[in-house]
């Protein structure tokens, strides 16, 4: 059985560890193998997870973790949405400015371990009341456009691409190589 709860410090490497196997597993045909599976890469996320500066810049927004069998396997980010979002912003603590028109999903990740265990699913739904009871009536998130598995999933969970795209200009990290590659904006109603 899946718990969902609030993120706690004590959670860091754990949603560090989801941060970075699901980008070496989800984003491997996208992005270099050496930077991928660069110490470096690991490192800079759990150092910045460690920092707990994920809600920083982003008042109401909150972080949620799905347990199962004892283990904290991913992360959910949701809140107000960004007038500029970028991609990899969670956990980097910056300031942001937002809009009060719609919520957004900023980060949503499981390990690889945990794909296909049915996590995924509650802690989505978990965001959709958060952003509900934040006042929402709908939301967007943004994946990578050649993310097959992710978009397959957000559509399940009702989400529907708007039509609007922008470039993800690679990793918000020191080292990361010089790619861009087209996002996709979802939405979702809530009512």
């Amino acid at each position: 059985m899946v718990e969902i709860r609030a993120a706690v410090p004590a959670d860091a490497d754990a949603i560090a560890a989801a941060h970075i196997e699901g980008w070496r597993v989800g984003y491997r045909h996208l992005l270099p193998d050496e930077y991928l599976d660069a110490p470096a890469f690991a490192r800079q996320r759990r150092d910045r997870w460690r920092l707990w500066t994920w809600a920083d810049g982003l008042p109401g927004s909150e972080m949620f973790v799905p347990v199962l069998d004892g283990a904290v396997v991913g992360f959910g980010h949701c809140g107000a949405e960004r007038v500029q979002p970028l991609c990899d912003q969670s956990g980097r603590g910056d300031a942001v400015e937002t809009s009060h028109e719609r919520g957004e999903v900023y980060g949503f990740y499981l390990h690889p371990s945990a794909w296909g265990s049915g996590a995924a699913l509650p802690l989505i739904q978990r965001c959709h009341s958060h952003l509900c009871d934040a006042g929402f009536d709908e939301a967007v998130l943004w994946v990578l456009r050649d993310n097959p598995r992710a978009r397959a999933f957000y559509e399940k969970a009702g989400w529907q691409p708007t039509g609007r795209e922008m470039m993800f200009e690679g990793p918000q990290s020191i080292d990361a190589p010089t790619i861009s590659l087209p996002e996709i904006e979802y939405r979702i109603r809530f009512i």
